[in-house]
């Protein structure tokens, strides 16, 4: 039994919203692109753009603003919410 995986090349960017990691495509570099966290558009860079910083959340200031993401997606998703 053989495995067909195509190898697709990534580079990893920070969404310049939500600050989370997003790992995107070496085809979509300089293209408008989003965030699969929150939602927010930016431009990929085509670089490795991941910054350490000590500025994150406190683990449960973090979970409630993952927990609101994921709430906001969701209804989004579900049309009871505008996406403007």
């Amino acid at each position: 039994m053989s495995t067909n995986r195509l190898s697709t090349e990534c580079f990893q960017q920070a969404c310049p919203i939500c600050g989370r990691a997003v790992r995107i495509e070496l085809n979509l570099k300089f293209k408008t692109v989003v965030c699969n966290h929150c939602g927010g558009n930016f431009s990929a860079s085509g670089q490795n753009a991941i910054v350490a910083s000590s500025s994150s959340l406190p683990g449960r200031q973090g979970r409630k603003v993952d927990a609101l993401l994921l709430k906001s997606n969701r209804l989004l998703q579900s049309g009871k919410i505008s996406q403007c």
